[in-house]
């Protein structure tokens, strides 16, 4: 048996709770993932599970050992990026968590091309608007917009961007119900949020230094900026969105920025990765390039004033 490869199974088992699931992340049959599981109690002499048709649990000594197997899984891999360091080439699979939307229009139109640049990487991406544990599902890294989200103190956070914020609505929803002239104006609004941000609700506003902060409320809440966009779009109302997800309804007019003499607020686009002593040469390459990426596909399409 191999011990190792067992407990990289044992590991993936507890964290998805389940043996299916496990199974087919990593491609193999749950019925060699419950041998495995098998030989590899039989192997410490000790329960790791208790099995039902309904549930799945981990013992006292399973709880334990899981610990254990987590770091010595850890330690192998920052023994084999240090192989990989020193060789000076990245590969493997590169697992990427990231928000919903960014993900969608920014990080999808990244990949084919990193992937371009570096053929002996694969790429497994999960899009979610909720923070991840990265350790414990097993990623390489998250994209984050705004907040990091750090849990705890194992993890690094490293800003690689900004994305403008801009107020907007359409020509017809203004019309009819009169154009804000200043923060407070927008408590008087219909203003639509996406509940994700880090500002959801409270909406800046800075000119000349000085920064204005109002709580705004609407009758659409959505964790979903797209939804919000649609919903602004029907002349529903007042949203704050990233430009990306705006720009070409505000190139062709069916947008207007509400604020257009005031500064956008920024939000900061982090890299989240685990704090080891080694990072792994496919996620330096990563954070490397789509940093690089986003000044030159992203940055360069704001609005200029």
């Amino acid at each position: 048996m191999d011990v190792l490869s067992a407990m990289n199974i044992y590991v993936r088992v507890v964290d998805l709770k389940s043996f299916s699931l496990a199974a087919e992340e990593m491609g193999i049959s749950s019925s060699s993932v419950s041998k495995q599981i098998s030989h590899l109690e039989q192997h410490i002499g000790a329960r790791l599970l208790q099995r039902t048709t309904r549930r799945l649990s981990v013992t006292e000594v399973g709880a334990a050992y899981y610990e254990k197997c987590q770091k010595i899984i850890s330690q192998v891999e920052e023994a084999e990026n240090l192989v990989s360091q020193l060789q000076g080439q990245p590969r493997g699979v590169l697992r990427i968590y990231c928000n919903m939307t960014f993900g969608q229009m920014q990080l999808a139109k990244a990949i084919p091309a990193f992937m371009e640049a570096y053929p002996d990487i694969q790429v497994d991406v999960t899009l979610d608007d909720r923070a991840p544990d990265l350790v414990r599902d097993g990623f390489d890294l998250a994209i984050r917009i705004a907040d990091p989200q750090l849990p705890d103190s194992s993890l690094i956070a490293r800003e690689i961007s900004k994305v403008p914020m801009f107020i907007c609505a359409t020509p017809e929803y203004l019309e009819a119900n009169g154009t804000p002239e200043c923060a407070e104006d927008l408590k008087k609004h219909n203003c639509l949020v996406f509940v994700h941000a880090s500002n959801a609700n409270q909406w800046s506003l800075e000119r000349e230094g000085r920064r204005c902060t109002v709580q705004v409320d609407g009758d659409v809440k959505a964790n979903n900026s797209l939804v919000v966009r649609e919903t602004v779009l029907a002349n529903r109302g007042i949203a704050n969105l990233a430009y990306f997800v705006i720009a070409r309804f505000v190139e062709s007019g069916d947008l207007v920025r509400v604020f257009p003499q005031y500064e956008p607020e920024k939000l900061s686009i982090f890299a989240v990765y685990p704090d080891r002593k080694y990072i792994s040469p496919k996620v330096s390459a990563f954070i490397e390039f789509f940093q690089a990426w986003l000044e030159q596909n992203l940055q360069q399409q704001w609005p200029q004033d």
